[in-house]
């Protein structure tokens, strides 16, 4: 068997072992940020993940071609290249959809909430509500003179940025 493809054997097992991992474990990214401009990151493409996926194509390109040559080996840099640049765009494209869920603005209308905190000088705080299954902070904001505790239970309206009483104390 060529060396090719016991390379091609080998990255393709770091592929699927590293996909199953992301999807268990979340994204264990132990790769460092170096910032290009305009979204590209150079450690994104030339990272481990990266690193794979060149080799993938590298490999897979010399076993296709069934041999090593100077003609092959170019052609098997160039796919490379091509992998690595595909997944990579291929993996931001995902995580823009996935963020997607979290850009818009959820409408609160008349919630439980718990204040955090309140500051009775710039009439704003935080208050605990439950988003989307899980509990989070959103700042409190109040035109009137109303001073809150902190533990006390309120009704609040607004949207996932901010929210203000809705009239009555609970």
């Amino acid at each position: 068997m060529a060396w090719y493809v016991i390379l091609l054997i080998v990255s393709s097992g770091f592929f699927v072992l590293t996909t199953i991992i992301s999807l268990l474990f979340g994204d264990m990214d132990l790769d460092t940020d170096a910032d290009v401009g305009s979204g590209f990151m150079v450690s994104d493409v030339i990272s481990f993940k990266g690193l794979v996926h060149f080799t993938i194509g590298f490999s897979l390109a010399l076993t296709l071609m069934g041999e090593f040559s100077l003609l092959s080996a170019a052609i098997g840099v160039v796919t490379g290249i091509v992998f690595a640049l595909i997944l990579y765009y291929l993996y931001n494209l995902l995580y823009n959809k996935l963020q997607q869920n979290m850009k818009y603005t959820t409408v609160i209308n008349d919630m439980d909430a718990e204040v955090y905190f309140w500051n009775d000088q710039s009439k704003s705080g935080e208050v605990f509500i439950t988003l989307e299954g899980r509990p989070v902070t959103v700042t409190l904001k109040c035109d009137e003179e109303i001073h809150f505790e902190k533990g006390q239970k309120i009704k609040v309206s607004g949207t996932r940025h901010a929210v203000y009483p809705s009239g009555y104390i609970i």
